[in-house]
């Protein structure tokens, strides 16, 4: 018996010490990172954090950090992060050295973290549907149901609310964890009653979902910072130090400019001239669709779904001219934000019949070329995803309507964007919508 309580002694002090040596912070700071050559971010598959947009890896924080790292000489390393617990988990143990999900800067601090300097302020809306009766104050949520992720700075919010306003909230949490984000697409789309978000990510939101009422606020102003260990004191430094001149910064400006205050398109009258003019380029439409045996008026439908003809358009993460181009995309094609409408619709053109050529195994052409629109305004990544998705639900891959539409428009449910077959994350774009519009544009038109 006594050998018994010996072993079991020893037994539970050896599981002691293993679950001691699991919690323990790694010491890992700008020195161990500069050796391995990269920095590791631990981020959210988000608008604001990370995400991929017609084949380019953006998000203000993203965008942010890489800054950050040129600026010192190392790689960018991003590892998305699902479960919201797994942050602190990861940071701790040396799988990510900084965390970046639209932080919350706490007033009493955090035992577990340290915070950088604020690099944002805002502050957080309730988000609701327009067309039903708005909520104008936050004492109107009295009895109403709101849903927030767990653990989140949303139900840590609602939690001091309902002391604010005297009356019981009800917090409500979903299955599987979804971000702000997700939890926005199903406001939208009339599965939520409501939920809480920052400000800047809400206004993102909200051009994608019209229908979306963000003016309630929540909350005062709130510092947005950086998460990263306590005993990364060197890193901390040097982030530091690049924030407060950063932010003070031209640049800095014009990343916020591209993510929340780009200029919108104006709308310009849609119209055919009587002699049957499309719009002032269409010379230009034709000299260059004839060059690879397109039907012009397809280049004209996408141009004008993009941008109305405007050679002057901007758009979200810094998308420009008529044709739409990101910033790493358009010089590949020879178009730069002040480049001539002729040579915005000579690249376009370019891009268009590169994706088309890729979708070759695509033996339908008016399929091939849904799939070439849905990729121009997506991404191919999201549109492979989707493919992948649709062969593992066994749907038909190579065809557009009712099958790969299908999954597309699922890469917004956080069930289809984790799985296995999703190599580019989350999809919360238009791309179905938008292959129906130019389809519908351009069969108007021939």
């Amino acid at each position: 018996m006594r050998l018994f309580w010996t072993s079991f002694v020893l037994i539970f002090l050896l599981i002691s010490c293993q679950e001691k040596k699991v919690i323990r912070e790694k010491k890992i700071d700008l020195k161990e990172i500069r050796k391995k050559g990269k920095l590791t971010v631990l981020m959210e598959n988000s608008s604001l954090s990370y995400f991929e947009y017609r084949g380019k890896k953006l998000g203000f924080e993203y965008e942010f950090m890489d800054t950050f790292c040129k600026s010192i000489g190392i790689k960018l390393e991003v590892k998305i992060v699902s479960e919201s617990a797994d942050f602190k988990k990861d940071l701790v143990s040396g799988e990510g050295d900084v965390i970046a999900s639209n932080l919350v800067i706490p007033f009493k601090g955090d035992k577990d973290l340290s915070y950088s300097e604020p690099f944002y302020r805002t502050h957080q809306v309730l988000v609701q549907r327009s067309n039903d009766t708005v909520i104008r104050e936050a004492s109107e949520l009295a009895g109403k149901s709101v849903f927030v992720r767990q653990g989140s700075a949303f139900a840590e919010r609602l939690k001091y609310l309902q002391y604010e306003i005297g009356a019981k909230i009800n917090v409500k949490y979903k299955k599987g964890d979804p971000i702000a984000e997700d939890l926005i697409e199903m406001v939208a789309n009339n599965e939520l009653p409501f939920t809480i978000a920052h400000e800047n990510l809400a206004r993102i939101s909200q051009e994608l979902h019209p229908n979306l009422n963000i003016s309630t606020k929540i909350s005062f102003i709130q510092n947005i910072g950086f998460g990263l260990r306590n005993n990364s004191t060197d890193l901390k430094k040097k982030l530091d130090a690049f924030i407060k001149t950063y932010c003070a910064s031209p640049a800095y400006a014009e990343l916020k400019k591209r993510y929340f205050d780009y200029l919108k398109n104006e709308p310009t009258e849609f119209y055919i001239q009587k002699k049957g003019q499309i719009s002032p380029y269409d010379a230009v439409f034709q000299s260059e669709a004839k060059k690879y045996g397109w039907d012009w008026k397809i280049v004209a439908a996408v141009a004008f779904k993009e941008s109305r003809f405007n050679p002057n358009a901007r758009g979200f993460g810094g998308a420009y001219g008529m044709m739409q181009f990101m910033p790493n995309t358009g010089p590949s094609f020879g178009v730069f934000p002040g480049s001539p409408a002729e040579v915005q619709i000579a690249g376009g053109m370019k891009y268009l019949n590169r994706t088309y050529v890729m979708w070759k195994a695509v033996p339908d052409p008016d399929q091939r070329m849904k799939f070439t629109l849905a990729s121009y305004n997506a991404g191919p990544g999201h549109i492979i995803d989707a493919q992948n998705l649709a062969k593992a639900a066994g749907l038909n891959p190579h065809v557009w309507d009712g099958n790969v539409e299908v999954m597309v428009g699922n890469l917004d449910d956080p069930t289809y964007y984790r799985s296995e077959h999703v190599r580019c994350g989350a999809y919360r774009g238009h791309a179905v919508s938008y292959v129906k519009h130019v389809f519908g544009i351009y069969n108007g038109w021939r």
